[in-house]
């Protein structure tokens, strides 16, 4: 019999962000974030096993993410001209998380990136793009900032993204809320989609309340 709800959806979660200062290192490498970094993927209530890792870190500069994802048989492909049928991943972030908001604020944005792009050499590409409903967003993003970087494997791809503070409005103050708002979606051709936690019957892509909140800590 299926499930109505996702078990994941029935709890809140408060999940740790470690600070590591080293980063972004250098630039054409990959963050090579440590295992303290990962973050336990809600989603993991909902399936036996899941394709795909999360690990996550902030400092005093910005925010460093690594998705690995396994079992596939090809490589990522995608175009910006074609999103919705490309490989990508969605990254949605709220430098101010605030119970029960239901509607994106100025303090939300959203970072798609393409692990291979075919209009780039297929390297890895990102664009910031609009929240649907969003309430104005004052601070100009540039994805140019941002460093991503995609190493593939056997059975997957790793992808590294780095996304500078200045990038992300109201992230001068995490230093003292010490919270965030995330939430990662993988999108992918093969594999089909994958929530940190719940999925496309949600409207995960402009509703903050459901996004994870993590807390930013200064161990590493």
């Amino acid at each position: 019999m299926s499930q109505i709800v996702p078990p994941s959806f029935l709890f809140q979660y408060a999940l740790p962000m470690v600070r590591i200062d080293q980063l972004p290192g250098r630039a054409g490498s990959p963050l090579r974030l440590p295992p303290s970094a990962s973050v336990m993927l809600p989603a993991q209530l909902n399936a036996a096993e899941l394709p795909w890792s999360l690990r996550a870190a902030w400092n005093s500069e910005g925010l460093g993410f690594e998705v690995r994802v396994r079992r596939k048989q090809i490589p990522p492909a995608g175009r910006w001209s074609s999103p919705t049928s490309s490989d990508r991943v969605l990254i949605l972030l709220d430098t101010r998380p605030t119970a029960g908001v239901q509607r994106a604020t100025e303090f939300c944005s959203l970072l798609t990136v393409l692990p291979l792009d075919d209009d780039q050499d297929e390297q890895p590409s990102a664009r910031f793009i609009e929240i649907a409903q969003q309430r104005t967003q004052k601070l100009a993003q540039d994805p140019r900032r941002c460093r991503v970087e995609t190493v593939l494997s056997s059975d997957g791809y790793q992808l590294s993204v780095w996304i500078p503070g200045s990038q992300l409005p109201g992230f001068a103050e995490l230093a003292e809320t010490r919270a965030l708002g995330l939430y990662v979606v993988i999108e992918d051709a093969e594999l089909g989609q994958l929530p940190m936690s719940v999925g496309g019957d949600f409207p995960l892509a402009w509703n903050p309340s459901i996004w994870t909140r993590m807390e930013l800590t200064d161990e590493s």
